[in-house]
């Protein structure tokens, strides 16, 4: 059995709604009729000067080039003070500093925290400076690509997992290189959660094996409309929003320097893990084990008709236990959506009885049950997928059982029928079936195998049937070799990861 992990600190880290008390609405009211204004035209004016500006101490370099010292004076004379006129504007009328930066020699990285929304760049190069570690997608677009050969930002390549083997490369090319003597800077969290919470860290910094310092950024009350994540509020409504009010504070908090010990210099995973501990507890917030993915899985829950929370599984914590990759986790939700016909974040036994189609009620309720390890009569999406890579493991024997349940099954012609079908439930213990329920569940399998007319089902429909639906091969075995045989074979079996991912690719050969 895959071993289960405990509830996550926040559920959904990649939801954010605005709630306002009544001061701050007629605060947001008053400064919508006065300050909104003034500031648009104010921006208007600043804003292109400063991309201006930072395009003229970038003009000649390439990304991934050195500014000369020219460049540098101009960026920092010029650029910057400008930069801090356009967050002035903003609303940042001033920016409270708690500690000190450590020197580059001392801790040559600096993680930066939480990432929750698109201005965080723009607060991290404009008032702290830096070379931030950042996706390559930054510079195929011309207002970016300014930022990114001014900023001398370390680009990597996200897209494959080739290619982010290779980060380890970019930050070590960075880090050795002597004409380098800016801190390279990263958002560990990779991706923008609510604000609320620390999202899992990437490794990326961290492979090194290097000092690092953690710098927190705090925008207290008003983190709620910095914030932009993927089930929020618009990014403009924020930027609004933020233009109304009087003052937006932010204080950029720089902690003690984080010394790796050799265990985390050997795992970049743990170093990381362990900088976010000492991050939540500085910004006295939760962590989790989120990551981007959570962020992806949410938004295709939203494109289903689920709520974002039914795909927050915590990622970073589960989906190496299940050895499940991206497109099988999308796959699996699709699924999921399919079952909860109310809509919402759980599925009852009742929709998965109405799902499978399948007339043995104690079958179904059991079935349920192995899901359902924590009793709440109510199955999340995380649940579902704990329970599938168990139920799964629990056929050992499928190529055998998918042979002798077809020879049971198929008639003379070699296809799968309701005479078939019906005869089949017949055997279970108890049953209580008829010729009806077996022409429903047969028409469940066409649908399920992908089969667009109401022919009998091939032998190559009846194994998509089993890819697209493994459930079915737990019934089958329970008809075969008796109701028990399942709890007695996975309740005291742990699994081991590669054996668990080659159970489950086994469920989906064609």
């Amino acid at each position: 059995m895959v071993r289960r992990f405990p509830e996550p600190a926040v559920w959904n880290p990649v939801r954010h709604r605005l709630q306002f008390t009544p001061l701050e609405i007629l605060e947001l009211a008053v400064g919508a009729v006065t300050l909104l204004p003034v500031r648009i035209v104010c921006l208007i004016i600043t804003w292109p000067l400063t991309m201006f500006s930072i395009y003229l101490a970038g003009i000649g370099s390439r990304v991934g080039d050195r500014l000369s010292p020219l460049q540098r004076l101009w960026l920092f004379k010029v650029s910057t003070p400008l930069t801090r006129l356009c967050f002035f504007f903003f609303g940042f009328l001033w920016v409270k500093y708690k500690g000190k930066r450590a020197p580059h020699q001392e801790a040559p990285v600096n993680v930066v925290a939480p990432h929750a929304s698109p201005h965080d760049g723009m607060f991290a190069g404009g008032l702290i400076y830096g070379s931030m570690l950042s996706c390559k997608e930054l510079a195929d677009h011309f207002v970016t690509r300014i930022l990114v050969i001014a900023g001398e930002l370390v680009i990597v390549d996200r897209s494959s997992a080739e290619a982010r083997a290779k980060v380890k490369d970019a930050v070590l090319a960075f880090l050795q290189d002597p004409t380098r003597q800016t801190h390279l800077m990263a958002f560990a969290e990779g991706t923008c959660g609510n604000g609320e919470s620390l999202l899992c860290f990437r490794r990326g910094s961290f492979l090194a094996g290097v000092p690092v310092q953690p710098i927190a950024l705090d925008f207290g009350s008003a983190q709620k409309l910095a914030s932009w994540t993927f089930d929020g509020n618009h990014v403009a409504i924020g930027v609004l929003l933020q233009l109304c009010r009087l003052h937006t504070p932010l204080t950029i908090r720089f902690l003690d320097v984080y010394y790796p010990s050799e265990a985390e210099k050997e795992d970049a995973t743990l170093f990381a893990d362990n900088v976010q501990a000492v991050m939540a507890r500085a910004l006295n917030i939760p962590h989790t084990r989120h990551t981007y993915e959570d962020g992806v899985l949410a938004m295709k829950a939203m494109e289903l008709g689920l709520p974002s929370s039914a795909g927050t599984i915590e990622c970073g914590a589960v989906k190496p236990a299940l050895g499940l990759s991206g497109d099988e986790l999308a796959d699996q939700l699709k699924r999921f959506a399919a079952i909860n016909t109310v809509k919402d974040a759980s599925v009852t036994v009742e929709q998965m009885a109405s799902y499978f189609a399948w007339p043995v009620q104690q079958h179904v309720q059991s079935l349920f049950n192995e899901y359902d390890t924590g009793h709440c009569k109510a199955l999340t999406f995380r649940d579902f997928l704990f329970g599938l890579v168990d139920l799964t493991h629990a056929v050992p024997n499928r190529e055998e059982l998918e042979s002798k349940i077809y020879e049971r099954l198929s008639n003379e012609k070699g296809a799968v029928d309701r005479s078939g079908v019906l005869q089949l439930l017949e055997s279970a213990d108890n049953a209580d079936v008829s010729g009806e329920d077996a022409h429903t569940l047969l028409a469940r399998w066409r649908t399920l195998s992908g089969q667009k007319t109401e022919s009998d089902l091939s032998r190559d429909d009846f194994a998509s049937l089993l890819r697209h639906a493994p459930e079915y091969l737990v019934f089958f075995q329970w008809l075969q070799y008796g109701h028990s045989s399942y709890p007695v074979d996975t309740a005291v079996t742990p699994v081991d990861e590669p054996d668990r991912r080659r159970s489950l690719k086994s469920s989906k050969k064609e």
